[in-house]
């Protein structure tokens, strides 16, 4: 079955559906030859290049890889969470095989979970590979945000607009340029 027929077949009334934009791993097909000996074809898919990264420093040493048209705005939004006393620190960019392997541990294994699943069914949500805002380094996961009662999510609610960030209402330590 096409994969838009499976989407259709599995999809909600409720829920919107997307086909996704990375396809699936390396298929193979068989094609004869004017002899006996079937050969081999195998098809991939260019890999998406990443955007052009840059680190921000954190209070505490460590860095966070954005893109580099967010840098600033992060150096910024960090100093000024400095200066307010508290340390803020997380993870940004992520490539295609660390989204994968993300799906893979918080949404199952199989083909569906990885590729098609909505991301509201995995625990905790994760986006379908290709569509998160991590692989585009415009994301940022803060590590002290678990839940909306931390300092760090009260701090950043009322000030990381300012930076040019929102918040994904389903995760509170999630923080991107357009709230995805």
């Amino acid at each position: 079955m096409a994969v838009a027929g499976f989407v259709a077949a599995v999809g909600t009334a409720c829920q919107p559906q997307t086909v996704p934009t990375v396809p699936p791993p390396t298929t193979t097909t068989t094609a004869p030859t004017t002899t006996t000996v079937p050969q081999t074809t195998t098809t991939t898919t260019p890999p998406v290049p990443a955007p052009s990264l840059a680190k921000a420093t954190c209070a505490s040493g460590s860095t966070i890889t954005v893109a580099t048209s967010v840098v600033e705005d992060v150096r910024d939004l960090l100093a000024a969470a400095k200066s307010d006393g508290l340390s803020l620190c997380g993870g940004g960019y992520r490539s295609a095989d660390a989204q994968i392997a993300v799906r893979q541990a918080n949404c199952g294994t199989t083909y569906y979970d990885i590729w098609l699943k909505p991301a509201s069914q995995c625990m905790p949500p994760t986006a379908i590979p290709g569509t998160s805002m991590h692989e585009k380094g415009l994301a940022i996961d803060f590590t002290t945000c678990s839940t909306r009662t931390t300092s760090c999510y009260m701090w950043l609610a009322a000030n990381a607009a300012d930076f040019g960030f929102v918040n994904l209402p389903s995760e509170p330590w999630h923080w991107s340029t357009n709230g995805l």
